[in-house]
């Protein structure tokens, strides 16, 4: 099944990069990347409310945390300015660890 950041190897592979890091640097890099979203287009966050029964929804590795799920489903509608920019900030976020 083709994801939909696919078409993006780069922003492929730093979320493949992100999956792999210690939880505890996940959760500072994901926090910094939904202030980072917010600031730039706060819609596009708003456009989600996180179901309560997200459990059930345990098909990919970002749908067991919340913040993940809402930043993983909020860049399906970013453009590609802020693709390219989240792309930016997440390599140097896992690159500095």
């Amino acid at each position: 099944m083709k994801r939909w950041y696919d078409k993006n190897k780069e922003l492929a592979k730093q979320f493949e990069n992100f999956k792999n890091m210690h939880p505890k640097d996940k959760y500072t890099i994901i926090q910094g990347m939904l202030d980072f979203i917010r600031n730039y287009n706060p819609e596009i966050l708003s456009k989600f409310i996180v179901p309560l029964d997200i459990e059930k929804w345990n098909r990919r590795w970002y749908d067991n945390e919340p913040a993940f799920w809402l930043f993983f489903n909020s860049l399906k509608f970013a453009d590609e300015k802020l693709l390219h920019e989240v792309t930016a900030y997440m390599k140097k976020e896992i690159e500095s660890r």
